[in-house]
Formats: structure tokens, sequence, C-alpha cells
């Protein structure tokens, strides 16, 4: 009988054949660390300074009776200075300081903060009048003419007609003793301006005073000092001649740091 022989089947590459033994591979033994290196390790740690933590702010200290009087005698003698008042008035003043919104304590508050809004209003509502947006003129002189009778003056309002319901933009005649004039207007501030112009001569001028709000308010002054009015921050009275706080962003026309709208556009700043 013939003899058969089997091929001994070669094992895949990367195979082991059965029954040999696996042989293990240790790890590589790691290089000795230097010595620098285990200088450092065995340095003891230095803790990090600690930060300094901000002060915390002293909180302010609240208005007191002393801190009222100190302010209406700070708040009047500027007036003086402007021109806007005479010395005389100081126990006036203080009345009307009194009646602030909230009382004397309240208006010391704003003093602090905001100066120009807590003295603009008092002024306001002392020696000045206010018209509201929606005006009708004879309501108006109602206001200028009893304080130009001091000065033995009178404006009178004549042939008042629309020329345009839609841009509120209205015609009538101004007259001042013999002085005679045609104006157009659209709001108060333009009547008024046109009074000013009539008033010129006589050195008088009706002041406009920031309100922060969507009415007017006026002041009758003699010889404003322009110079001195236009360097406060005190007070916010808008003119030509305070417009020293920058640009309309509208019409590039000059406006006051406090004002709240534009003179010349009219638009209302945030």
């Amino acid at each position: 009988m013939p003899l058969r022989f089997w091929k001994k089947d070669k094992p895949e590459q990367g195979k082991e054949e059965k029954g040999e033994s696996k042989v293990e591979k240790g790890p590589k033994a790691e290089k000795p660390a230097s010595q620098e290196a285990k200088a450092e390790l065995l340095r003891p740690e230095t803790k990090k300074p600690e930060e300094k933590k901000p002060e915390a702010a002293a909180p302010t200290r609240p208005p007191q009776p002393g801190d009222a009087e100190a302010a209406i005698g700070e708040a009047h003698a500027a007036l003086v200075d402007l021109g806007l008042t005479v010395p005389l008035t100081k126990g006036v003043f203080a009345k009307r300081v009194a009646a602030y919104p909230g009382g004397e304590m309240a208006f010391v508050a704003d003093y602090r903060t905001e100066p120009h809004r807590a003295v603009t209003r008092v002024l306001g509502d002392w020696l000045g009048f206010r018209v509201p947006e929606v005006f009708e003129p004879d309501v108006l002189l109602k206001e200028i003419n009893p304080r130009l009778s001091s000065f033995k003056l009178n404006v009178q309002l004549k042939d008042l007609t629309w020329l345009d319901k839609e841009l509120n933009l209205r015609k009538a005649k101004l007259v001042l003793g013999d002085q005679e004039k045609i104006v157009r207007f659209k709001d108060v501030r333009d009547l008024v301006k046109s009074v000013n112009e009539l008033l010129a001569p006589k050195k008088l001028a009706f002041l406009e005073l920031e309100t922060w709000d969507d009415d007017f308010a006026f002041l009758l002054i003699r010889e404003p000092r322009w110079d001195k009015i236009a360097g406060t921050n005190l007070v916010v009275i808008k003119a030509d001649q305070t417009a020293t706080g920058g640009e309309c962003g509208e019409c590039g026309a000059p406006v006051g740091k406090y004002w709240r709208d534009c003179l010349k556009c009219g638009a209302v700043f945030n």
C-alpha cells in the first residue's frame, strides 16, 4: 500500500504556531532623570503671594440737613454770578428748593449727581414759565406780557393765520411799541425767538431753559452774561451762544452738552 505524505502548512506570517510560547517584552527602561530635574522635584513649592482684593467703595452718605443749606447757598451764589438773580433772593430760592419734588433732601441728592438738572428745574419753576408743545399764541402772551410790564413793554399779536396745518406752520404780525414784524412759526421756540428780536434794542431776552421733556420753559433776563452762561454746567440754557457741546448727528449744527434736542432741526438726542 503506497504511503501518503501530507505537506505541513506554513503558519501565516505574523501568526505564531500552536504551542509556541509567547515571550512578552517588558517595558523599556526609562532613562534616569538628570540631577537638575531631580533637584527641581525635591525643591519645596513656594506659595504665590495672594492678590489683593479691591477695597469696597465706601457707601454714599445720605444727605443731612446741613448739606441742604450748603447746597442751596452754593447754587444760589452761582446763579447770582451768572446774572440770573440777585443776592437778596436767597431766602426765596430756599423756599423753592423746599418745594422740590421729594423736598430738600431730594434736591441735595440730585444736586450731587446731576446738578445741572436740579438747579435748572428749580430756576424754571421759580422765575420761569412753561409752555406745552401744542400751544396757542395768546396763552404765550399771557406769560410774556406780565414779565415785560416791569419794563413798561407789551407785545401784541395780530392777523394770526394758518399756512400749513400738517406742518403746524402759522403766520402772524408781532407788535412791540412802534415796531412791527411779520413772523412764521412752527412752535413756541420760533415765536419766542421773534419776540427776542424785537426786544434786542431793549437788551432783554427770554432765555430757553432745558426741560428734558416735550414742553418748553423760558426765563426773562436783562443783558444776559453769555460768556459766563456758556461756561457753566450748573444751568442748561439753550441758545446759539451756549451750543458748545458738540454737533447734531442729523444736521451738524452746534449743540449744548446737556441738550435734549437740536435748536435747528429739532432732532431728539438719546
